[in-house]
Order: C-alpha cells, then sequence, then structure tokens
C-alpha cells in the first residue's frame, strides 16, 4: 500500500526507452499546459502528491519517477546529469502532440536535471520552475549541505532493514508519524546506486554552466532555511541570466513544497500564467 494515497486518484503513464523504462502519475486535462514534475535525490513521483491535487484539473500534471526510483528502471549505474536529461526526452516525445510546450518543475537535484535539459533543448520546454537546486559544482561550493553517509545511506539502510524505530530518530520530533511513513515510503522507492552516483553529481558536477544557457523563463524558489542556497549564491546565480527570476521563500526548509504546498502551487500558476500561453 502506497501511504501517500487515500485513493488511487492518479494515472499511470510507462514510457519504454532504450536503455531504461519511465513511470510517471499523472492528472488533469491531457490537452492542457503540461507541468512535469522531477523529484530530488531521496524522492519520487508521488513525494509531489499533495501539490499535483492542489493544482486545477485544467493543467496536464506529470510527476517522473527518474531512473532509480519508483516504478522506473533501477540500472547498476549512469546517474549523471546527462542520464537524467536525455530520459527527458522520452517524456517530451510522449508529450508532442499536447498543443503546449511542458513547464518543467523541479526540486532540488530534479531542478538540476530541468536546467541540465533546457540547456541543450530550450526549444522543447515553455519554461521552469527550479525549487532550491543544489549549486554546488566545479569553482563553486564543494561540500553539500547533507552529507552522503551520515544522512542519505544511514536512513537508507535502516528503511531496508525494517528498523522504522531507528528511522524515527533522525527526524525532528514534531514529525508526525505520516511524515515519517511518507519519508520511508521515499527511501524505500531509491536506489543505493542510484543515491551514491547522483550525490557525487550533485558536488562535481556543473551546474552555473548549464543555467546560463537556458533561453527560457524561470523561476527559483530558494528556501529561507537549510543552507542549499546562500546570499551571495543566489546574487551569482541571478547574476548569469535575464530569463531568471530568482525569490527567497521565507520561513521553510530545502523541502519547500512539502513545508508550504500552498505557496509553491500559487507561484507555479503565477509563473505559468505569466509566461506561457
Amino acid at each position: 500500500m502506497n501511504i501517500f494515497l487515500e485513493n488511487p486518484e492518479f494515472e499511470d503513464v510507462f514510457i519504454k526507452g532504450m536503455d531504461v523504462d519511465l513511470h510517471m502519475i499523472t492528472k488533469g486535462d491531457k490537452k492542457g499546459i503540461p507541468l512535469v514534475f522531477i523529484p530530488g535525490i531521496t524522492s519520487y513521483s508521488y513525494s509531489f502528491a499533495e501539490v499535483l491535487r492542489k493544482i486545477p484539473d485544467e493543467y496536464y500534471c506529470l510527476a517522473l519517477d527518474v531512473r532509480g526510483r519508483g516504478q522506473s528502471s533501477w540500472p547498476t549505474s549512469g546517474y549523471k546529469l546527462s542520464d537524467y536529461a536525455e530520459d527527458l526526452l522520452y517524456v517530451i516525445n510522449y508529450l508532442i502532440d499536447n498543443p503546449h510546450k511542458p513547464v518543467i518543475i523541479g526540486h532540488s537535484m530534479g531542478a538540476r536535471i530541468g536546467v541540465a535539459f533546457a540547456s541543450h533543448y530550450s526549444t522543447l520546454v515553455s519554461g521552469l520552475v527550479l525549487i532550491d537546486p543544489p549549486i554546488n559544482g566545479p569553482g563553486q561550493r564543494d561540500v553539500y549541505p547533507n552529507p552522503l553517509e551520515e544522512m542519505f545511506l544511514t536512513q537508507k539502510k535502516a528503511v531496508d532493514e525494517g528498523k522504522l524505530d531507528l528511522f524515527r530518530t533522525y527526524f525532528p520530533e514534531n514529525w508526525t508519524e505520516q511524515q515519517v511513513l511518507q519519508r520511508a515510503e521515499e527511501y524505500r522507492n531509491n536506489s543505493r546506486e542510484a543515491i551514491i552516483e547522483s550525490y557525487q553529481s550533485l558536488l562535481y558536477e556543473p551546474f552555473h554552466a548549464h543555467l546560463k544557457n537556458v533561453t527560457v523563463p524561470m523561476l527559483l524558489l530558494a528556501a529561507e532555511f537549510g543552507d542549499t542556497i546562500r546570499e551571495k549564491e543566489l546574487e551569482l546565480i541571478s547574476s548569469l541570466n535575464t530569463y531568471l527570476e530568482a525569490e527567497r521563500v521565507k520561513g521553510v526548509g530545502h523541502m519547500i513544497y512539502k513545508d508550504a504546498p500552498d505557496k509553491v502551487v500559487q507561484s507555479i500558476l503565477g509563473f505559468v500564467n505569466k509566461h506561457i500561453e
């Protein structure tokens, strides 16, 4: 049972590719503006369930299981930005008869994937919403706020071994049982190999160079807490591309779309109404 859902309200879509098959959950008007949601390093399609529920059905919402997550293929390797970005071509091809170019909405690693894709294929999308992307990369900050072994892999191990009592100890005491179970479900739907190689990608693959190359409107939502994007780093990012509008979201941590789903939905719809025909 997927504890993210009380009812099976989303439609499953499966796309066959050359080296991976992809799974998405979808809702809304299939001829409406496509909003393609891409999760972060330890999340998957259902992580966006609450946000998708809040978006009117006049839009066509699609939340992707990127490779190594959920019901998409779990290869033993191939978790670099180029791998994830090329997979998005399958999604674009699936949407090619839609009268609107899709908007890519990515959280954390998903935002980096969206930027890497649009860096090469800006003509295939109409805009990007970037939710607190890590800004690490060559010449930039070389330490990620959350450690790989002590956080991600330790928590993943506890879930895989069924040690939920231990898993609960890794989170704030004010977290509800539902929040803990949802987080466990996310780890359960993540490949360990995907987490490790993706983490290396966060540290060592370019983000800023890709960002500079995008030629469609972008909205960046930076969390006040979590240390993902510091103020000087936000200033640098904002100066790189005139297509980019950046906003600091107050009172939230890195998981902005979970901490403030109404705010995120408002920002997405405002961006779409402003820039997308």
